[in-house]
């Protein structure tokens, strides 16, 4: 076929066109950095972190250890891992540490030192967020009820006797973790300063230089970067910023929050005015251009949405996804979630430790609930968007290297502001030779148009390149990374409409995968001079010197074998937008391997673990494949072969559901209650007095369950309430167990942790009735 025919039926298209400069910007090279034992060095410059040297795109997951049982830590961070984190991140929160004053409590879900050492053990780099001041929606930002009784309003200043407190702090948190640094040859490569601190770069230096005089000798210091005018002096503490699909602390009721449109575009604004808004006066313009000497990194892209009293977001897949392909496309050089993992706030010796109006601050928040909605939920639940961050994960690891140093470029028409639903949003990052460009077509809440016959124009100093050929149409919720001048092997992929997942060497051969966005067509374009061969589905033409693919359907089964004008040879395998999140890469047997699985995996030892969370049999998909996989007991998997990956199949022991019977209506609900606002101006939780009104239920469990829990194939068990109303509670005789403000999802909860407390009794399930007129938002579709 003919380039023109190929046109002729592509019909009417609109280019879409960006002018692209040749080069990067001057990197800077910052005064951060250490060298390990092994020789093995981390440093900063203005463009990027470096690891020996190279560009360096790290994955950064917040874990709040001192809210999660630390029987499970292990486990919880080999899932981290899996998902493509490379760095645990954590807040130090000193309530949980010193809630009564003089008495450290660092055993138990408070053992620091064991955390990072199992982060070592696993695989990751470790990142405190030593503070003193978290936030974290924890009772006062993690203060202490005594240092604020002592110090009164003279705190998160460089006064006395705050810093004489904080110098004792910082030395009992330096005592845990002595010998893990990075110089030691540990995994701490970096800490925070503070958080949310705005303006004050005097008493940032402070505690920076406190920290360090204490023993805190790390390559990287970082502080939270929305809002100040300017860092302390000598580029010491970079700032790192964040980005949410919606907020909590808004404090209006009616819809989704505004501000977190922004987050849906492309854009060169590194910094978010909403961020901290709950707690700082905040001017509406700063003076940024400080922030050109720094790398763009982030540190709280945001894995979900915690639920407030007065505004529950429910939180989607592509909510999350899309929101951190964009901050990628918009210059990202560090992923930094928060959270990446859900969790639980500790019950305090004196007080409850969960954010409270009553506390001065401006959000009720559940007692116990600190889930999130993030990808690693509350009690190890892995959920879809964990799926869909993945994809985007791998392909950080395997191209970040290249893509780190390339700058971020809009195009000719840009959206006029955030009520512009109708003009395309995309980017390009790129030095003016080779690059990535970036596409999302998707917003939270409200929908985006289709955008019919789009072909992309970009005009490179070298050379005009567009593509498609034939122009697609990008439908509305898709969002995308597309390679141009990508070379592979020797092997020029002048463009793809596909986009790179990961890169592996087998038998050195090495293979690249892509995949398809649903309603996309899948075309790919190469320079013919730099292809020797290619074999593989589809319809092939030559135009303009690119040899072109198109036509072919992508899935497990559409492999491309090509050889490269020098006789390397190389292999494609382009997958579907579903397979795609089913990608795992790890190093098994000796060997760099991808694994396809729809159940949750992570990987111990070189062997894989996988936690299903139905019935249905295992199947596992191994490329390159092995001859034989047995359980740990020795039971042989089903072995199917196939084209290249080989298909393995174990039906697991049947758990099924198990239905809680009887559970019974012991007290109906009284009436509703008027909800007041509290003192911060939002609606206030209900109080204890309140839930003598709530609808009272007693959950009788089956005998059998809590005796399943000791067959070693077993995990959890959860116990999942679907249920509308307010505010629910679920106790063991008096003891609070969790707790729930109703934002549409059922409410899952994992009995292991709770075995001790509610083996042989029955569980009391308090739900509270909720007036419409209540001035709390709500999805509309909830």
């Amino acid at each position: 076929d003919s380039m023109s025919s190929v046109l002729t039926a592509a019909g009417s298209y609109r280019a879409h066109s960006i002018h692209i400069p040749a080069g990067v910007a001057a990197r800077r090279r910052l005064p951060q950095g250490g060298l390990n034992p092994q020789g093995r060095e981390i440093r900063a410059d203005s463009c990027s972190l470096t690891l020996d040297g190279q560009p360096w795109l790290p994955v950064m997951g917040e874990f709040h250890f001192s809210r999660c049982p630390g029987e499970y830590w292990e486990e919880e961070l080999y899932k981290m891992k899996a998902g493509g984190v490379t760095v645990a991140a954590a807040y130090l929160f000193w309530i949980h540490i010193e809630e009564v004053e003089g008495q450290f409590n660092w055993a138990g879900n408070n053992d620091l030192r064991r955390f990072i050492q199992l982060c070592q053990q696993v695989g990751l780099y470790a990142y405190p967020r030593i503070g003193p001041w978290a936030h974290g929606e924890c009772r006062n930002g993690g203060f202490p009820d005594w240092l604020l009784e002592k110090c009164g309003s003279e705190v998160r200043a460089a006064v006395e006797p705050y810093l004489t407190y904080v110098r004792r702090y910082y030395q009992e948190v330096y005592r845990q973790v002595e010998g893990l640094f990075w110089k030691d040859g540990g995994p701490i490569i970096g800490i925070q300063i503070e958080n949310e601190m705005l303006n004050n770069p005097g008493y940032l230096h402070t505690l920076l230089g406190m920290a360090r005089e204490t023993g805190f000798d790390t390559p990287l210091y970082t502080m939270t970067g929305w809002g100040p005018a300017e860092t302390p002096p000598g580029g010491e503490l970079i700032p790192v910023f964040g980005g949410y699909p919606d907020a909590f602390w808004d404090r209006q009721v009616n819809e989704w929050s505004r501000s977190s449109r922004k987050h849906y575009f492309f854009s060169h604004l590194r910094d978010d005015n909403t961020v901290g808004a709950d707690l700082n006066k905040r001017a509406d313009v700063f003076d940024l251009t400080y922030l050109e000497d720094y790398p763009f990194g982030t540190c709280e892209l945001g894995g979900g949405m915690q639920i407030a009293y007065h505004r529950r977001p429910f939180i989607c897949t592509d909510d999350i996804a899309a929101l951190a392909q964009a901050k990628i496309g918009s210059g990202s050089n560090l992923q930094g979630y928060y959270m990446y993992h859900g969790g639980a706030n500790p019950l305090g010796q004196l007080s409850t430790l969960q954010e409270s109006q009553d506390t001065g601050y401006w959000n009720d928040l559940p007692v116990i609930n600190y889930d999130f909605q993030a990808p690693i939920g509350q009690y190890g639940q892995t959920r879809e968007v964990f799926h869909a961050l993945r994809v985007q994960h791998l392909f950080l690891h395997d191209f970040g290297s290249s893509l780190a140093p390339l700058p971020m470029h809009l195009p000719d028409q840009v959206p006029t502001g955030l009520d512009d639903v109708t003009t395309l949003r995309w980017a390009a990052r790129s030095d003016g030779q080779r690059g990535f460009v970036f596409i999302n077509n998707y917003q939270r809440i409200e929908p985006l148009p289709d955008h019919p016959g789009v072909q992309f124009e970009l005009r490179l100093p070298g050379e005009t390149l567009r593509f498609p050929i034939q122009p697609v149409t990008i439908p509305g919720g898709a969002y995308a990374i597309w390679p141009f001048n990508l070379t592979m092997e020797g092997v020029l992929l002048k463009y793809a409409t596909v986009q790179p997942v990961c890169r592996l060497v087998v038998e050195t051969r090495p293979t690249y995968v892509f995949f398809a966005q649903d309603g996309m067509d899948a075309e790919l374009a190469f320079e013919a001079a730099s292809i020797a061969a290619l074999q593989g589905p589809g319809q092939q033409f030559t135009a303009q010197g690119q040899l072109v693919l198109r036509g072919f359907q992508p899935g497990t089964d559409c492999w491309m074998d090509l050889t490269s004008a020098n006789g390397q040879p190389l292999r494609l395998l382009v997958l579907t937008q579903h397979h795609a999140r089913q990608v795992w890469k790890a190093s098994l047997w000796g060997q760099e391997r991808l694994v396809l699985c729809a159940d949750s995996l992570h990987f111990k030892n070189g062997q894989i673990e996988a936690r299903l969370d139905r019935p249905d049999p295992l199947e596992l998909f191994l490329y390159p494949g092995v001859d034989r996989l047995t359980t740990a007991a020795g039971q042989p998997l089903e072995r199917q072969e196939g084209e290249r990956f080989i298909r393995f199949v174990l039906k697991p022991p049947v758990v099924g559901l198990l239905n809680a019977q009887p559970v019974c209506l012991a007290q109906p609900a009284g009436p509703a209650r008027e909800v007041p606002l509290g003192p911060l101006g939002v609606a206030q939780a209900p109080t204890e007095h309140d839930f003598e009104q709530a609808a009272v239920w007693q959950i009788e469990l089956p005998e059998s369950l809590w005796s399943r829990l000791d067959d070693p194939d077993i995990s959890d068990i959860f116990l999942r309430i679907h249920y509308a109303g307010d505010a629910a509670r679920l106790y063991a005789g008096e003891r609070l167990l969790d707790d729930q403000f109703y934002y549409g999802a059922p409410w899952e909860i994992g009995l292991r942790r709770f075995r001790s407390a509610a083996e042989g009794q029955a569980l009391t399930l308090r739900i509270l009735p909720l007036r419409r007129d209540a001035p709390i938002y709500l999805p509309p579709e909830r």
